[in-house]
């Protein structure tokens, strides 16, 4: 059960220290980590228990209320066991021994807990060594596109106007506070630099609930989340190369954005004085602000006022005198502008109390359902959890969220699934990556099975999930689908549904060789579907997939709704294998809806080709039925150097793209024909 806001405080403290005592240690260059101590949290504040050191005479504890404040002092004792009021304190302890400082060390229940990936700062934290970590952590990511290292970076409520908050690769920025204004930094920046200007790589981070004082770029492409931000500047979405974004959501720019070289772009529930430029698609849901003018196609955007139903994505939150909790903001229904806006801010607060928090350095499959069985939520810190069968969430109401990328990876024992949501209401699943194995039949399924269950009173809410199937080792990797929605009412928020179209084990089959250093490698991602619907009335928003073997993208479920969708068919298909309608088609349509189907709607749905020198017969596939409804739809021809085309649009119709055509356009799809007009 979600817990209430009264329930933080002092009782959250007790409950956390029975459910979670543990031992903390700042990660500190010049300090030796300790190796059997503790801090646990107490009515009293922090119980403090230092190694034992062998001869010591006396020991010297000093306190900062942060974790490069300045260290005070606090006491000097025969033993190295100590209890401070500051639950949320650092401590340094350093053993004496013959007048000699011989161990020094340092806890922190905050670095324990949420590990040492995760880094938390202050107001009272030194500028010049917070700039430091992130500098190293920026150097170590800035090209680290298949790293196994993840960073999260948490700033408490206050302000850091010297703090430069650079971001690579598996990183994500997050204020602490309620509200997005509770924190201020004075530099925020994402560029292609060390890839030459060109974003179309720049995947996987995050920057949420912060203020930035001047301008911001933020040069990135698919799975890449800006949200709950609030810049006071303006907002550049390029590095000068090409781009393929991308998603901001919640969010409020004081200037202008400008969008530069991105192909595509989803923007909801946002504000911004201005948008410019149009590149192929954007698509603006309960957004405030100018947008690109012009009619389409000569226009690109598609103008939807009000986002029918939304529930932001729950964040972390730090309050003095109370500690940690996660707020769950509230469902709204035909929305426009940001949730947090003069302040009043809804919504419910968990207390952190009541979810396991997870770390992949400790946790495994049977550690993380065993906390669910027990009734916690999960919280992921920043890691690789490698899992040896399904995570099983079945109870209403669980909350499953993650920072910093964190990685639910399949072992080679798991060829069932990463992670599977029983068909009961109230879920929400947020901020996670999921990475393919040798083979599992899915990554996530959402309800075991397709019901008549009704969650239209409770919904699920799945928000900022990235699916990968091959490119971050150099093996074979398959997965049949990576996600399945069996049940009702489901909202998706901002999806990456990839399989890998280059680096390590990329190949249309599998494949055996020996490298030029001799050693035996295995290439190959294969796959079926990226996504597949069977559950009614679910929703989506900003949902890219792409290059996988069959039907990007198959939707059975009856009122399903899109807003926005890019997707890239394959790269490296063999025609002879790539053929749909029992071969009488060339290619699998990127976005198929099933011809039962009597209801469905989609706006700025885009399919691009690239140089696959394959043939695809039709983009997009849906009955002709009065109840299925598109708006605003194209294809590309990226590069057609190969050869290949895509023969249509939708059904026939729409007309050719291939190495003499870059693009088509349809404005209205309805009734199983192209109209001149909107549906009203």
């Amino acid at each position: 059960m979600r817990g209430k806001r009264t329930a933080v405080g002092l009782c959250v403290i007790l409950l956390f220290a029975a459910a979670l005592p543990m031992l903390a240690a700042c990660d500190d260059k010049e300090d030796v980590r300790a190796e059997d101590a503790k801090a646990e949290l107490t009515a009293e504040g922090v119980e403090l228990t230092f190694d034992a050191v062998e001869g010591a005479e006396e020991y010297r504890i000093y306190h900062s209320p942060s974790r490069y404040g300045e260290y005070e002092l606090v006491s000097t004792q025969k033993e190295p066991t100590y209890t401070h009021e500051d639950a949320y304190g650092y401590f340094r302890a350093e053993a004496v021994r013959e007048g000699q400082v011989v161990h020094t060390e340092r806890l922190s229940w905050e670095t324990e807990t949420f590990g040492e990936n995760t880094y938390i700062y202050a107001p009272t934290d030194d500028s010049e060594a917070v700039n430091a970590d992130i500098a190293e952590k920026f150097e170590t990511l800035e090209d680290g596109q298949f790293s196994s290292e993840r960073f999260a970076v948490l700033f408490k409520p206050g302000q850091y106007a010297d703090v430069r908050m650079q971001m690579g690769y598996y990183t994500t920025a997050a204020g602490l506070g309620l509200s997005p204004e509770d924190v201020t930094l004075g530099y925020f920046n994402v560029n292609a630099q060390w890839f030459d200007g060109n974003a179309t790589h720049n995947f996987w981070r995050g920057a949420e609930n912060f203020t930035v004082t001047g301008d911001v770029q933020w040069a990135v492409s698919q799975a890449t989340s800006f949200r709950r931000m609030n810049i006071l500047g303006g907002m550049s979405l390029s590095d000068g190369g090409w781009s393929s974004g991308g998603y901001i959501a919640d969010s409020r720019v004081a200037g202008a954005i400008d969008s530069g070289s991105q192909q595509q772009w989803f923007t909801r529930n946002s504000e911004f004085a201005q948008y410019r430029n149009d590149g192929w698609s954007r698509v603006f849901v309960g957004c405030e602000g100018q947008t690109p003018g012009g009619a389409w196609p000569s226009g690109r955007s598609t103008v939807i006022e009000e986002s029918p139903v939304v529930s932001e994505k729950p964040f972390l939150v730090f309050e003095a005198g109370i500690g940690y909790s996660v707020f769950i903001p509230a469902l709204r229904q035909n929305a426009a502008g940001v949730s947090w806006d003069g302040g009043v801010i809804r919504g419910e607060y968990i207390p952190l109390s009541d979810f396991y928090v997870a770390r992949a350095d400790r946790d495994t499959a049977a550690t993380l359902n065993a906390a669910l069985e027990e009734g916690k939520h999960l919280f992921f810190t920043p890691g690789v959890y490698r899992l040896d069968e399904a995570l099983r969430v079945e109870k209403a109401g669980t909350v499953v969220t993650g920072i910093g990328l964190a990685t639910l990876a399949v072992s080679d024992a798991n060829t069932d699934t990463l992670l599977r949501v029983s068909d009961v209401g109230g879920v929400n699943i947020s901020g996670l990556l999921f990475d393919a194995g040798t083979h599992s039949k899915s990554l996530m399924e959402v309800g075991t099975e397709k019901t008549s269950v009704s969650h239209a009173g409770d919904r699920i809410f799945l928000s900022d999930l990235f699916f990968r199937v091959g490119g971050a080792a150099r093996r074979y990797t398959s997965a049949d689908v990576c996600l399945v929605i069996n049940s009702n009412d489901v909202v998706c928020d901002h999806f990456w549904i990839w399989r890998a179209d280059h680096s390590y084990g990329v190949g249309w089959a599998y494949s055996e060789f020996t490298d030029e250093e001799g050693n035996k490698v295995t290439n190959g991602n294969v796959t079926k579907n990226g996504l597949v619907v069977n559950g009614d009335n679910v929703l989506a928003y900003a949902l890219m997939v792409e290059h996988f073997h069959e039907y990007q993208a198959v939707w059975n479920g009856e009122n399903g709704t899109v807003y926005f969708y890019q997707s890239e068919t394959p790269y490296d298909p063999v025609q002879a294998d790539w053929t749909s309608h029992d071969g009488a088609a060339p290619g699998y349509a990127s976005y198929k809806v099933s011809d039962g189907v009597q209801k469905h709607t989609a706006y700025g749905v885009g399919v691009y080709g690239y140089s696959s020198g394959c043939d695809l017969a039709n983009a997009i596939e849906a009955p002709a039925a009065d109840g299925v409804y598109f708006e605003h739809l194209f294809t590309v021809m990226l590069s057609g150097h190969r050869g290949g085309a895509i023969y249509n649009v939708i059904n026939g119709a729409g007309g050719r793209v291939d190495a003499d055509r870059f693009d088509r356009t349809v404005e209205f799809y309805y009734g199983g024909q192209i109209q001149e007009t909107g549906r009203g």
